[in-house]
């Protein structure tokens, strides 16, 4: 008779080792010389204009969505026959392929090199879905006149980030609401506690709906005590930035006990504060919290310092070990069950923040310290420094001004002095 062989003994619990973080690096792509990037869960980049954070996340896309960038081409009918500038122009925008300088160009994920012709063909790899969802900073072109527009009515050279994103806008409003009149608020889409500050500080109380006048359905606000819904271009500037934007957060935030989109991992937001006043972005901010609540990983590019004094608070109340109490409280939130919940997942999200500068390495200032020796740190990317120098500039003024009198009392003392004489 043979023995039984032991039981295997249950192997001692492991503390879990946090994942490595993903790293994209570019070089000498586009304005871009060098941009080395490791990604939190979220990830804010600033810099000037033209310094190529709009490359730097589309490349993010193509390199995780290679092979469902082609499939949907192909589903387009858009053939590239092969040719990489081609591709390149109709994925980045017509004249972008140049971008890609042969021979100095270079291009890794995670340490495995890259090339931009080389994700300008598909792989060899079963069909992929997409995993990185792209608000682009052009997406109120989605929205022409208050009417979708599918990936079809684009042109060839328009970023694809852009057909993608209206498309799946499009395909939203037509098929997932359907015949629904109304779009904002939605009692099965976002918490209560998240629609109460749109309400208050995007919408002023009205209400986003579908008119469907003229065999069109076409985005109207409807007024309180307005008997005909106000057009898309009559709406303010934040307003119509923000409604697509609002569509692409229920594209990502299904309807029912879903929590993510299925995929979908990545989200990359362009600019969210475009045209919203501080309590706007502030709004959209939050929302950027409910998005890393659900799971998703976000990386937002910005021009506005009040992404950034999110970020610098989130950093002091992990440092000063805050608790949910606090990120309610700079949220003017109610004291319920849901932002309880938001305030301690978010407190356990890391962040990242990366200045992109003209001709200069890309910069990692995630500390935000105001004192810090390096000015790319200290004025934030450059989105302090403009105030700094206005205080500076006030503060000498108020001096000088202060010795004038001075000046006249002692003129006149002399003045009294020689006439006594």
């Amino acid at each position: 008779m043979t023995d039984t062989p032991p039981l295997p003994t249950a192997p001692k619990a492991r503390q879990k080792r946090k994942p490595r973080p993903d790293v994209l690096r570019l070089e000498h792509v586009g304005p871009i010389q060098s941009a080395e990037l490791r990604f939190g869960d979220l990830t804010v980049i600033v810099g000037p204009q033209a310094t190529g954070k709009s490359i730097f996340l589309q490349t993010l896309k193509l390199v995780l969505d290679r092979d469902s960038i082609h499939d949907t081409f192909k589903h387009h009918s858009v053939a590239f026959n092969g040719d990489s500038d081609a591709f390149l122009g109709g994925y980045y925008g017509k004249g972008m392929a140049a971008a890609w300088k042969e021979g100095r160009s270079k291009l890794s994920w995670n340490a495995k090199a890259l090339t931009l012709p080389q994700l300008a063909k598909r792989s060899k790899a079963k069909q992929q879905d997409e995993s990185l969802f792209f608000v682009p900073a052009q997406r109120v072109m989605s929205l022409r006149d208050g009417v979708t527009q599918n990936f079809g009515q684009f042109n060839y050279g328009d970023p694809y980030t852009l057909r993608y994103f209206s498309d799946a806008v499009h395909d939203l409003l037509q098929n997932e609401f359907g015949a629904k009149g109304n779009l904002f608020p939605q009692l099965n889409r976002l918490n209560d506690t998240l629609r109460k500050p749109i309400t208050d500080h995007v919408f002023g109380g009205s209400t986003l709906a579908v008119d469907a006048n003229d065999f069109t359905k076409r985005l109207v606000l409807q007024i309180p005590g307005h008997k005909e819904g106000l057009p898309f271009l009559a709406w303010s500037a934040g307003q119509r930035e923000f409604t697509p934007l609002l569509l692409g957060l229920y594209w990502l935030c299904p309807a029912g006990k879903m929590s993510k989109r299925a995929g979908i991992d990545w989200v990359v937001i362009e600019e969210p504060e475009m045209g919203l006043h501080p309590q706007g972005i502030a709004t959209v901010l939050l929302l950027v919290l409910e998005l890393l609540r659900r799971g998703y990983k976000v990386v937002l590019s910005t021009h506005s310092p009040v992404v950034l004094d999110l970020v610098w608070a989130l950093q002091e109340f992990k440092q000063l070990c805050g608790t949910e109490a606090d990120i309610r409280a700079l949220f003017e939130l109610p004291n319920n069950d849901y932002a309880k919940g938001l305030g301690k997942v978010v407190l356990k999200k890391d962040c990242r923040v990366y200045f992109f500068d003209r001709d200069q390495t890309v910069r990692d200032i995630s500390g935000l310290d105001p004192g810090a020796e390096n000015a790319a740190e200290s004025e934030w990317g450059g989105l302090t420094g403009f105030a700094s120098r206005t205080g500076e500039t006030i503060a000498d003024l108020v001096d000088r001004q202060a010795l004038k009198p001075r000046k006249k009392r002692k003129h006149a003392a002399s003045a009294t002095e020689v006439i006594s004489a």
